[in-house]
C-alpha cells in the first residue's frame, strides 16, 4: 500500500522525460476514455514481474544520472499503466509469483520472497519505491482500476529460470521434485504442491482487490514426469475447480458476480493433452479464457478451431498470444510491422479467437545496440515506447484488421525442440543423396485471393544452393509456373544483426491467387529436380504477403 501522508508529485524533470518517454506529440496510441464499457474484451495483456516499467525505469535512471525517487517511480508507473489504457488495452496481467525470484509482493506467508528481491533489486529505484511504504502490485492495480481497466494477478506455476533449485520451498521439500532433468521443478502429482500453490492464490485474493487470477502453465510447461502426464491430468482438473471455488468466494465476500479465471497454454491441442491440461475439463469447470501460445515467439499457424471444439458450450474464450519476438535464433531481435501484427491477429479471429493476448510485449519498446535486447546497457534509450502499444489499439476491430493489408511469417520457433517437447523448427531439408529431395510445410493465411483488389505474394529462402539447381513448387498440390518464379542470390547471406543467421541463400518470390491458395492451411511442397551441387538445401523464413491491389498500377 501507499506510504501514509506521501504525496506524488510531478516535478520538472519528471514531466520533461514523461512527454519524451511518450514520444512527444508523435504517441500513435489512441486517445479514446480507457474503459472499454459496454464493448467486447480484446486485449488481455501479460507481462511477468518487472517488464511492465523495467525499461523505462532504467531510461529515467539514465537521464537523470541516479535511481529515481518513490515519488519519479510513482508517476513513471501512473504514466505506464495510463498508456496501456490511452491504447484500450482491456485486461493487465501482472505476474506476482515465479519461484526461481521470490514473490513480487512483500510480506507473504506462503512462499515469501527471497532475500535478494528477485530481478527488482536490478530495476532502478523500485526498492526504493517499496521501502518507502508502497506495495507495487496494489499500487499498479488502484492505476489500473482508476483507468477503467481490469487487472489479474498473474502466476507462473512452475517457473524454472536459473537459482529456482536453490529457493527455500524448493530445499524444503526434495521429496516434491519433479527430477533432475527440470531443474527447479515442482511436481503436481503431490498434494502437497497443489495445496501450496492454492495457498498462496488465497492470499493474492486475501491481500489484493483484483479481478481475478491468470495461470501461466507456459513458464515452463511441465509439472509432471512425462510418462505421467496424460494419467494425472484429473489432478489438475481437480486443482482448477478448487481455485474456481476461491475466485467464487472472494467474489461472494466483495459483492461482486464473478472473478476471472484465465490459462496460458501451449498452442496445440497434441500439447495441452501430452502435459495432462484437460482444457474440456477446465472450460466446464470454470476457466473463462484460454490464451494458446508459444513459450516466446509469434506463432501465426495456430489451429484456433480445435481449441473452439474444446470449450463448445461453454462461456469459455479465447484470447491467443501474440509477441514482439519470432524465432530463438536471432530472428527475435527485430520489432515486428502493423502488417505482421495484423496478419496473426486476423488468422485468430478469423478461426474463432475473441481477441489477443499479448505477452511481455516489451520487446516492441526499445532499442539497443547490436539488437541484444537480453543484455541491456546502463545507458538503455527506448525506442518505440508508447508509440507501440498503438499496434494493439489497432487489432481491437475483426473487420478492420481483415481489411487491412497483411504480413504473415512461418518463422522457425525454436532451435531443438520447446519447453512442451515438440519440435516447432519450420525448415524444409532437401537433402542431395538418399532419395528424393522434398520436402512441405504448413502456411496458414485467412486469405481468399480470388478478388482482384487482393494481391498474394509468395517468399522464402534457400541456402546450399547452385546456380543450376531447380526447385519443382506445388501449393496445394498443384505446380506453380516457372516463369512466375522470381529468383535472386543474396551472397552476403544473413546476419544476425537482421535476423536469424543464413549462409548465401536465394531469395524465392512468386505471386500466388486462389486457386490454388486456399482460406486456411496451405501445403507448400518442394522438390529438388536438377541438383548441381553437394551442399544439402534448407528451405525456411517462408512469406506470404497481402496487400491490396493498386488501381493505377492495374490500369497500367
Amino acid at each position: 500500500m501507499r506510504k501514509n501522508g506521501m504525496k506524488v508529485t510531478q516535478v520538472m524533470v519528471l514531466t520533461t522525460l514523461a512527454w519524451a518517454l511518450s514520444g512527444g506529440a508523435k504517441c500513435s496510441a489512441a486517445p479514446a476514455e480507457a474503459t472499454q464499457d459496454g464493448e467486447p474484451c480484446r486485449i488481455i495483456i501479460n507481462y511477468d514481474e518487472f517488464n511492465l516499467f523495467r525499461y523505462q525505469t532504467r531510461w529515467l535512471a539514465a537521464h537523470l544520472g541516479r535511481d529515481p525517487e518513490p515519488q519519479e517511480i510513482a508517476s513513471l508507473l501512473e504514466q505506464i499503466v495510463d498508456e496501456h489504457a490511452k491504447a484500450k488495452v482491456d485486461r493487465l496481467v501482472q505476474c506476482v509469483f515465479s519461484l526461481p525470484w521470490g514473490v513480487s509482493p512483500p510480506g507473504f506467508k506462503s512462499f515469501p520472497r527471497a532475500p535478494q528481491r528477485g530481478w527488482f533489486a536490478a530495476v532502478p529505484g523500485v526498492a526504493g519505491f517499496e521501502d518507502a511504504g508502497n506495495d507495487l502490485v496494489e499500487f499498479v492495480l488502484d492505476r489500473s482500476h482508476q483507468n477503467g481497466m481490469q487487472f489479474l494477478a498473474g502466476v507462473r506455476m512452475n517457473d524454472r529460470h536459473p537459482n529456482a533449485e536453490k529457493q527455500p520451498f524448493f530445499v524444503e521439500h526434495p521429496q516434491w521434485h519433479l527430477g533432475k532433468d527440470f531443474g527447479g521443478a515442482l511436481d503436481y502429482k503431490y498434494e502437497g504442491v497443489r495445496d501450496a500453490m492454492l495457498t498462496f492464490m488465497q492470499e493474492v485474493l486475501e491481500r489484493y482487490d483484483v479481478d481475478g487470477i491468470e495461470l501461466d502453465w507456459m513458464r515452463h510447461c511441465r509439472v509432471f514426469k512425462e510418462e505421467e502426464a496424460e494419467q494425472h491430468a484429473p489432478l489438475l482438473n481437480d486443482f482448477i475447480e478448487k481455485l474456481r471455488g476461491l475466485l467464487d468466494a472472494a467474489a461472494r465476500r466483495r459483492g461482486r458476480d464473478r472473478l476471472l479465471l484465465g490459462v496460458r497454454v501451449p498452442q496445440t491441442i497434441q500439447e495441452c493433452q501430452f502435459l495432462g491440461f484437460d482444457l474440456e475439463s477446465w472450460a466446464q469447470n470454470g476457466v473463462d479464457y484460454i490464451c494458446p501460445a508459444d513459450f516466446h515467439f509469434m506463432d501465426f499457424n495456430i489451429q484456433v478451431e480445435d481449441f473452439v471444439e474444446k470449450i463448445q458450450g461453454t462461456d469459455c474464450q479465447l484470447f491467443p498470444s501474440i509477441y514482439g519476438t519470432l524465432s530463438q535464433e536471432g530472428s527475435s531481435r527485430r520489432g515486428l510491422t502493423h502488417e505482421q501484427f495484423r496478419a496473426a491477429a486476423h488468422n485468430y479471429y478469423a478461426f474463432g479467437a475473441q481477441g489477443v493476448s499479448p505477452y511481455n510485449f516489451y520487446t516492441q519498446f526499445m532499442i539497443l545496440p547490436g539488437n541484444e535486447f537480453l543484455q541491456a546497457p546502463p545507458g538503455l534509450m527506448l525506442g518505440k515506447w508508447p508509440r507501440a502499444l498503438g499496434y494493439l489499439t489497432a487489432l481491437r476491430d475483426p473487420e478492420t484488421v481483415a481489411r487491412g493489408d497483411k504480413h504473415y511469417l512461418y518463422y522457425p520457433l525454436h532451435i531443438d525442440k520447446s519447453s512442451t517437447g515438440a519440435r516447432k523448427h519450420q525448415v524444409i531439408k532437401l537433402p542431395r543423396s538418399g532419395g528424393q529431395a522434398e520436402g512441405a510445410t504448413r502456411l496458414r493465411m485467412a486469405e481468399d485471393l480470388t478478388s482482384s483488389r487482393r494481391v498474394g505474394k509468395l517468399k522464402f529462402k534457400v541456402a546450399g544452393m547452385q546456380e543450376e539447381d531447380r526447385l519443382e513448387i506445388r501449393l496445394n498440390g498443384k505446380l506453380l509456373p516457372d516463369e512466375a518464379i522470381g529468383r535472386k542470390f543474396v551472397e552476403e547471406g544473413q546476419t544476425k544483426k537482421i535476423g536469424r543467421e543464413i549462409p548465401p541463400f536465394y531469395l524465392y518470390e512468386t505471386p500466388i491467387s486462389t486457386p490454388p491458395a486456399v482460406y486456411g492451411d496451405n501445403e507448400l511442397a518442394l522438390r529438388l529436380v536438377d541438383s548441381a551441387g553437394s551442399e544439402d538445401l534448407e528451405a525456411q523464413e517462408f512469406e506470404i504477403v497481402v496487400t491490396r491491389a493498386h488501381p493505377l498500377k492495374k490500369a497500367k
